[in-house]
């Protein structure tokens, strides 16, 4: 059964179209698209112009918007699941309570957009833009976010669970409050940002970038972040417990209360006592040299094993 809605028939949608691309080269011409409950499941918008248009309520299960312009509009409450988004633009736009479940949105353009209570669970946003976006309480679990670009954006409230986000780019992110549990990805770029109160709980995140960043109360618990680059990043406070830090490079980095008790530092570089002084540690432990902790001054345990055969 269709979700209830006026449906709009191919002829009057044409006119709508038209009129609203009148109105979009001369506010004084045509009429602004303003769609209130509308029903348009698997209507073909490849390519539309929609610049500025306000869609209330509207049914869009299964619809083509594949390259639309939807720069600017207004979008509350409308049903975008399983829609085909690819490289659709919706910079500038305002975005209230919509959902995208498992829509093809790759190359989609959401930059400078305002996103409220969305919901793209199971979408597929490989190469999508989030550059300088305000999302807030926003879904993205189980979703397809590789090489997905969030530079400046200001997310609060969001979740990322279980999300592939290989080559993804979180560049100058402030984030609060957001759920990245299980989230899996090589090569993730976090560099510069801010993290608060989040949980990135079994993360999978090989070879990350976080110099220069922030974690400020994060959880870390049974992450797996084996050959990544903390070097600077400010760590203070964050729980690390029972987290595999195997071959990171901690350079210069803030570890005062950070918790690395049952942590695996096997092979972490440029770690000094001090650092792992002012840390948490226990008998789990396995400090950069194999041994187990806590951590004592003067053990030398900072420092890592030299493998005599790879000379």
């Amino acid at each position: 059964m269709s979700p209830p809605g006026v449906r709009v028939r191919s002829g009057r949608l044409e006119s709508i179209l038209a009129a609203h691309a009148q109105w979009t080269a001369d506010a004084n011409l045509g009429c602004r698209c303003q769609l209130h409950d509308a029903t348009l499941n698997d209507v073909d918008l490849r390519s539309a112009v929609l610049f500025g248009a306000c869609l209330d309520g509207v049914t869009l299960l299964d619809a083509d918007l594949s390259l639309a312009n939807l720069s600017k509009a207004v979008i509350s409450d409308v049903e975008f699941s399983r829609a085909l988004l690819s490289k659709t633009d919706f910079t500038g736009a305002e975005i209230y309570r919509t959902r995208f479940l498992r829509a093809q949105m790759s190359g989609a353009n959401f930059g400078q957009t305002k996103i409220n209570e969305g919901n793209f669970q199971e979408a597929r946003l490989e190469g999508a833009g989030f550059q300088d976006a305000i999302v807030r309480e926003t879904v993205f679990n189980g979703g397809l976010l590789e090489a997905a670009m969030f530079h400046g954006a200001k997310l609060a409230s969001c979740d990322f669970s279980n999300c592939r986000i290989d080559k993804a780019q979180f560049q100058r992110v402030r984030a609060r409050s957001c759920r990245l549990f299980g989230v899996n990805g090589t090569d993730v770029n976090f560099r510069n940002c801010y993290f608060h109160e989040c949980d990135f709980s079994n993360a999978v995140l090989y070879g990350a970038k976080f110099n220069n960043a922030t974690f400020q109360a994060t959880r870390w618990v049974r992450a797996d972040l084996s050959g990544a680059d903390l070097r600077e990043a400010s760590l203070g406070g964050a729980d690390f417990s029972d987290a595999i830090l195997r071959d990171v490079r901690m350079g210069a980095a803030n570890t005062f209360a950070t918790d690395f008790r049952g942590t695996d530092l096997t092979g972490a570089r440029e770690l000094t006592a001090q650092q792992l002084f002012q840390a948490r540690t226990d008998g789990y432990t396995i400090l950069p040299n194999g041994t187990y902790g806590p951590f004592l001054r003067f053990s030398g345990a900072e420092r890592p094993k030299v493998d005599r055969r790879a000379q």
